[in-house]
């Protein structure tokens, strides 16, 4: 199998879990911190081709462990860091390989430009950079390259009854550097809090390629370039300290060049 078929490990899993509890349109409160502790479980036994046909692939699996931690430096301006652990598995005509390890980084800054009651209208830039991806191994944990990302946030927070409803849109653009196309992405989440400890979200994601990847090869992960569509839902419980216990699920429906994922996840939150 060629090499860009599968070093694209983390492409399934829930790296944007922070911003879909908290809303990236939003930013701490100066001096304060947010630690997130994320688990996710991934497997993929289909792929989408360069047409958007679901087909059948080896199988792919990879449990991540990403913690984020991020910092009010002002209350208009966060940064944070999450580095990102992985074991994947992969399938081969040989038989199952498996590699793990410390594989990239995120490091952010996000800035508040307009707030008015709870509404909010953010900038995020975002650098990945790679630790030890690995990615010559048949069970890659990601790419050997950097991306840069800018992108545009709104979130709102409003009473509904006896609890509130909580919304958010995204648009963000992705430079990847050493020959890999640039990425469009529009994610859009929905979220209701009755009242007490619970809440539950929806969420959409939904990245775009912009280059042009009509090869046949087998994708288990994705391609070069690649187009893909997950929905997402999650509930959230908050305890008595603030902390909150996240659990949700996420499947990819549609695409190309991409594998056809199914992901659970577990988080803890824990802001101070």
């Amino acid at each position: 199998m060629k090499r860009t078929t599968l070093c694209s490990a983390g492409v399934l899993c829930l790296g944007l879990l922070p911003h879909v509890v908290h809303g990236s349109a939003w930013t701490r409160p100066q001096g304060s911190f947010l630690i997130l502790a994320p688990v996710s479980y991934t497997v993929a036994d289909e792929a989408f081709d360069d047409s958007g046909n679901r087909v059948d692939r080896l199988r792919f699996e990879m449990v991540e462990f990403s913690p984020l931690i991020e910092y009010g430096m002002t209350d208009s301006i966060t940064v944070g860091m999450q580095p990102k652990y992985r074991q994947v598995s992969v399938e081969t005509a040989n038989g199952t390989v498996t590699n793990s390890g410390l594989a990239e980084s995120d490091f952010l800054v996000r800035k508040r430009l307009w707030s008015r009651d709870q509404a909010s209208f953010s900038v995020q830039g975002l650098v990945k950079v790679p630790i030890n991806p690995d990615e010559d191994h048949e069970a890659a944990l990601g790419r050997d390259q950097m991306d840069a990302e800018v992108k545009l946030a709104y979130g709102n927070r409003r009473p509904a009854g006896a609890g509130r409803i909580f919304y958010s849109g995204e648009a963000g653009f992705r430079k990847r550097f050493e020959g890999l196309d640039d990425e469009l992405s529009l994610n859009a989440f929905f979220g209701w809090s009755p009242g007490g400890a619970w809440s539950f979200i929806a969420r959409s994601a939904n990245t775009f390629g912009l280059g042009s990847d009509d090869n046949n090869d087998d994708v288990l992960t994705a391609g070069p370039s690649y187009t893909r569509h997950d929905a997402q839902l999650m509930t959230s419980y908050r305890m008595g300290n603030s902390a909150s216990l996240v659990a949700g699920v996420s499947h990819t429906y549609a695409g190309e060049n991409v594998g056809a994922g199914n992901t659970g996840f577990l988080a803890l939150t824990m802001p101070f």
